[in-house]
């Protein structure tokens, strides 16, 4: 009955090293009448994150606020059960999603996302690998591949097979913590730092639904994408042409140019992540002789060529590149959530 008299406002929130990107929609009886995008940077970002969500949450009581979770220490697992881990998770918040593979994150980081954002509140904590499920639903429903969200400050890669989660690793970038072990960056290397969580552990055999998390709630129903097999696919490097960079290169400010400095870096970097990623799973139990074929990208910070000229040139790989707008669907996330 409230939806309608109100409107109903969703803001989703996209941080990173930088600042954040926040944007709302506002909507009466599931129609968007109006949708606003900001981004917010330097030592008042975060005071400009909170004027904005005041003011829009002052148009109606009936609101939901959004995050894509920035925690380094989180990551995915197959199967929801003491039998099917074979890790300890203490310190962890933990999510068994459809009785089929789990999601966790720091306890830590979650009281320190709740404390910073106090003044607001958050109603919705959603994990990469969420955003990859739903972004690739339509792929991760057949067959076998592997995907991969970029981030500017994280790459989550995943494998899936006909809608199950196989393996899983979440990378942060740009910091020491971004070097990996000889399991491909295995699960445990964050530090939980909660002595009464740790003491006591996590049993994984009574996680039951999201509604029993504080801040992450279960997704219901994903929304289907275009097929990707339709789109364009990105040139690739000729050794008679001048390459992407140095094209970009010439016609860039100092500024510019350190930021696509930055971005080739990065794309190699998000290549040596995969193959590391590879590594691990063709090593482990979960591989069962299976290997990689195709891999499905959803860049969300401008890996293009070089990122796609490497996994073909190196490892063999079918690849395809999407563009991904994270606020969109973190949006589309909370909209399924809720609605």
């Amino acid at each position: 009955m409230i939806e309608w008299l109100y409107r109903k406002i969703l803001i989703a929130i996209v941080s990173d090293r930088d600042g954040y990107d926040v944007r709302a929609i506002t909507l009466k009886q599931n129609k968007v009448l109006h949708k606003e995008v900001k981004r917010f940077e330097g030592e008042k970002g975060f005071e400009g994150v909170r004027n904005f969500i005041r003011k829009q949450t002052d148009e109606s009581p009936l609101h939901y606020i959004a995050l894509l979770n920035p925690d380094p220490h989180q990551g995915a697992l197959s199967g929801c059960t003491l039998h099917d881990i074979d890790h300890e998770l203490n310190g962890a918040k933990t999510l068994c999603r459809n009785q089929k593979w789990l999601l966790y994150t720091s306890l830590k980081e979650i009281e320190s996302l709740k404390k910073k954002y106090s003044e607001v509140g958050i109603d919705y904590l959603f994990s990469p690998f969420s955003i990859i499920e739903q972004f690739f639903h339509d792929k991760i429903s057949t067959g076998f591949a592997l995907y991969a969200l970029a981030q500017k400050d994280s790459f989550s890669v995943a494998l899936f097979e006909e809608g199950r989660l196989e393996f899983a690793r979440h990378y942060p970038l740009h910091t020491p913590s971004v070097e990996t072990n000889e399991n491909g960056g295995g699960v445990l290397e964050f530090a939980v730092g909660v002595e009464e969580e740790a003491e006591k552990g996590i049993d994984l055999d009574e996680i039951e639904s999201l509604d029993d998390l504080d801040i992450i709630d279960e997704l219901d129903e994903l929304s289907d994408i275009e097929d990707l097999d339709t789109l364009e696919e990105i040139a690739e490097f000729s050794e008679d042409e001048p390459t992407l960079e140095e094209e970009r290169s010439s016609k860039l400010s100092p500024n510019g140019i350190k930021d696509e400095m930055e971005r080739f870096g990065d794309d190699y970097l998000r290549f040596e992540l995969i193959q590391k990623t590879l590594e691990a799973f063709y090593t482990s139990e979960q591989c069962r002789n299976r290997f990689v074929e195709t891999v499905y990208i959803a860049d969300g910070y401008g890996s293009g060529s070089e990122l796609k000229h490497y996994l073909e040139e190196e490892l063999f790989l079918n690849v395809l590149i999407r563009r991904i707008d994270l606020g969109d669907e973190v949006i589309a996330l909370a909209m399924s959530e809720d609605g």
